[in-house]
């Protein structure tokens, strides 16, 4: 019977092989994972401001500054002022960064095509994240034993 270092152990190695494999073409890209976690979110179009981006592309605020001014750089991402808030700052895409994300974007979704990824592994790692990150709903969910069985 597996128990939780078995999970441990399964998301790790999950997580690293994955990262691994995405390595392969993010380099072909010079493109670090970092980066390519930033212009993901960013993809969706609708800019973020740095503390959302921070959150959602999981770095600390002063390694994503230090990111976002290289991104800058190469501009494939811009800041601009928040319409309704100036002293707020949103971070956008470039139509550079954009066809970088895309041609990555095609590469990527070719290698999760190729795994054996189910809706049910999705909810279910969904709902462990939830449960992870706190979420009552969910945690009662789990405490009833209809996930993670």
């Amino acid at each position: 019977m597996r128990g939780s270092t078995d999970l441990i152990y399964l998301l790790t190695r999950a997580e690293r092989l994955m990262s691994r494999r995405l390595a392969v073409v993010l380099d072909a890209e010079r493109c670090s994972m970092d980066a390519w976690r930033v212009l993901r979110v960013l993809a969706d179009g609708n800019g973020h401001f740095m503390t959302e981006l921070s959150e959602l592309s999981f770095l600390p605020p002063g390694s994503l500054t230090r990111l976002i001014d290289h991104l800058v750089e190469e501009n494939l991402v811009y800041r601009r002022g928040d319409d309704v808030d100036r002293r707020r700052i949103r971070v956008h895409l470039s139509a550079r960064g954009r066809r970088l994300h895309d041609r990555v974007d095609e590469e990527v979704q070719q290698i999760v095509a190729g795994l054996p990824v189910s809706p049910e592994l999705l909810e279910q790692l969904d709902l462990l994240n939830a449960a992870l990150d706190g979420s009552v709903a969910t945690v009662s969910i789990l405490q009833r034993g209809k996930a993670l069985t």
